[in-house]
């Protein structure tokens, strides 16, 4: 059972993970050769240097993914059963 639990974790975490860093799906209108051709757009401001980098939500959905993880590894470790064994050694003098 805990298998289990432990897998269908790690599934959503990687599925989590994977649908957040994946690019946005982006539409490209079709060209119609009769429509007039429209005049490109002025220079915007610049971007930020994280923003060029192009590490600002990719990092994010990753952390949020490894967070899910930590967090799934850590709620499996609590067992609630409540049974504890202990094993002693020693040697007799």
């Amino acid at each position: 059972m805990r298998m289990k639990i432990s897998a269908a974790i790690l599934a959503g975490a990687l599925a989590i993970g994977q649908a957040g860093a994946a690019p946005a799906a982006s539409t490209v209108p079709q060209t119609n050769a009769s429509a007039p051709r429209q005049a490109p757009l002025p220079p915007g401001p610049a971007a930020s240097i994280r923003e060029a980098q192009g590490i600002g939500r990719p990092l994010l959905y990753w952390a949020a993914a490894g967070a899910v993880i930590i967090t799934g590894v850590i709620l499996l470790s609590l067992d609630g059963d409540g049974t504890t064994t202990t094993a002693t050694t020693g040697t007799g003098n």
